[in-house]
């Protein structure tokens, strides 16, 4: 279990250096954590690595929940990438904050296949054998994923389904054939899972030297069209989509896309996919955030008929008790050490938090959220009732900053949440959240009983952009990058003045020693 801790929610993509190029990458992990350990924060908590499509933005909707996206992987000192080449790519993305998918797509995929084709013709013993090691560790996930990955190049990025029938449906022999066809496709995006793995193991043990730890998250589900689908396609009620129910803000409820779990399969192969994927997380990550883990429980889903309601699956509150269990058991026995949170936001029955109790996974208290909602005024709830077995917060990727969220209060709630958190005096409700009382805000926040609190860098220095909004379809979504380099950061006067202001707010709540 991990120590009484502080730590920053931020996602890999919203890194930004001196060096990387249009967007976060794996090795911008070592300066990070340094900067979040000058603050007194020792956990990095990350969204999934998982690889997109060419034309999806949220990691939430993955073509493989098994494979790093390739984007990630640092250039520096990647065989066959010299100065000039790099200097090249840098140029053709440019410096601007926000940068094109696309453009780092195609500049870093053509360096990455520089570095494999250089590796190939180098043929080093030493490196040979790590990858196949590699390989041969990884089989279980990489040979579907390296080969699907091929076939996506091969059919123009068109869905699996259209595929010719015989590799759509999954017949050996044909698939068999196009190993073959594709062999050197398939080999080098095996090599790029291997580079991104190895930069990986690199952070993770920099991070535990430094006394660090990084959390993933677990995506509810792959997408559709995504390797993890195509190879296990009978686990997968593919004529259903998941959502959520409907609520005061979407009363038609939430389609999301993901295609529906055949939960009476997965469990009949022993909930072998779920399984792979904690295995494999706990040798990325030393906490992992379970996404929509209400799904788990029961699945809102919809048919393909917009005008048709969704429904629970399972839709008796007895089964669905018992496969939330069943579920969550089989991640926990395949998680090992690594730690379990449950993202247990949004219309979530009382019995499945009684259940995540019972099985000690802590869940979510979004500060700004808690309150005493059967009391006349529904005041707010200090952070000191929260339980110990909590992940405490004043945020997610998914909602507004909390300076936006002050803006948008009328001065009558301001009232009441000063009021709840005890900051009559300290904290006033008529003016802008500026940054005493921010600091105020997280004392009280970081004083919790919760062994964790989390929280978004936007929330730590006052900054107001979203890296999600709900609902809506904006090239703006899942692009957000913090406002200035780390090094600058590391150089500006203002921040380490609150870099130094929220360490002390962590060594006084215990969070950091």
């Amino acid at each position: 279990m991990l120590p009484r801790s502080a730590g920053i929610l931020i996602p890999l993509f919203s890194i930004r250096t001196r060096d990387n190029l249009g967007r976060g990458e794996i090795l911008d992990l070592a300066p990070m954590i340094d900067f979040a350990l000058s603050m007194g924060h020792r956990v990095i908590q990350l969204l999934p690595l998982d690889e997109t499509g060419p034309d999806d933005l949220s990691p939430y909707s993955a073509m493989s929940v098994m494979a790093i996206d390739p984007t990630y992987i640092s250039m520096s000192g990647l065989p066959g990438v010299g100065r000039v080449v790099l200097s090249r790519a840098r140029d053709a993305i440019g410096k601007a904050r926000f940068v094109s998918r696309a453009i780092i797509r195609r500049e870093k995929f053509a360096l990455l296949e520089r570095a494999y084709r250089a590796t190939r013709a180098r043929g080093g013993r030493d490196e040979g054998a790590q990858l196949d090691a590699f390989i041969e560790a990884n089989a279980y996930w990489l040979h579907d994923y390296a080969l699907f990955r091929a076939l996506k190049d091969r059919f123009n990025w068109t869905s699996w389904d259209t595929w010719p029938a015989e590799i759509a449906r999954r017949d050996a022999a044909a698939l068999e054939l196009a190993r073959r066809e594709l062999a050197d496709a398939i080999e080098m995006y095996g090599y790029w899972q291997f580079i991104a793995h190895r930069q990986w193991s690199e952070m993770r043990a920099y991070a535990s030297s430094h006394g660090a730890f990084v959390g993933g998250d677990l995506a509810f589900s792959p997408c559709r069209d995504s390797a993890e689908v195509w190879a296990n396609q009978d686990e997968f009620d593919l004529s259903r989509t998941v959502g959520a129910p409907p609520d005061g803000f979407n009363p038609k409820g939430q389609r999301w896309g993901l295609p529906l779990p055949n939960w009476n399969a997965m469990r009949a192969h022993g909930f072998n996919v779920l399984r792979a994927r904690a295995r494999h997380a706990s040798a990325l990550y030393d906490l992992l955030r379970i996404d929509h883990v209400v799904g788990l429980y029961r699945t809102f889903n919809f048919g393909a008929d917009l005008a048709e309601p969704g429904t629970f699956t399972p839709a008796n509150e007895d089964e669905e008790l018992r496969q939330g269990e069943e579920v969550i058991g089989a991640i926990k026995h395949e998680a090992g050490a690594m730690n379990l949170i449950a993202e247990d936001l949004g219309t979530v029955p009382p019995w499945v938090r009684a259940s995540l109790t019972r099985l000690g996974v802590p869940g979510y208290k979004v500060m700004q959220w808690e309150r005493d909602w059967g009391q006349p005024g529904e005041p707010f709830l200090s952070p000191v009732t929260f339980p110990e077995l909590s992940l405490a917060t004043t945020g997610t990727h998914d909602t507004e900053p909390l300076t936006l969220w002050w803006r948008e209060q009328t001065i009558a709630e301001r009232e009441k949440f000063v009021r709840g958190l005890g900051l009559e005096g300290r904290v006033n409700p008529r003016r802008m959240l500026e940054q005493s009382a921010r600091d105020a805000i997280l004392s009280v926040l970081y004083a919790a009983p919760s062994r964790l609190v989390i929280v978004p860098i936007q929330d730590l220095f006052g900054w107001s952009a979203q890296i999600n909004r709900p609902g809506t379809i904006s090239a703006w979504n899942w692009t957000y990058r913090i406002p200035l380099t780390l090094e600058r950061m590391r150089r500006s006067r203002a921040i380490q003045s609150e870099v130094a202001r929220l360490r002390e707010i962590a060594l006084r709540s215990g969070r950091f020693t």
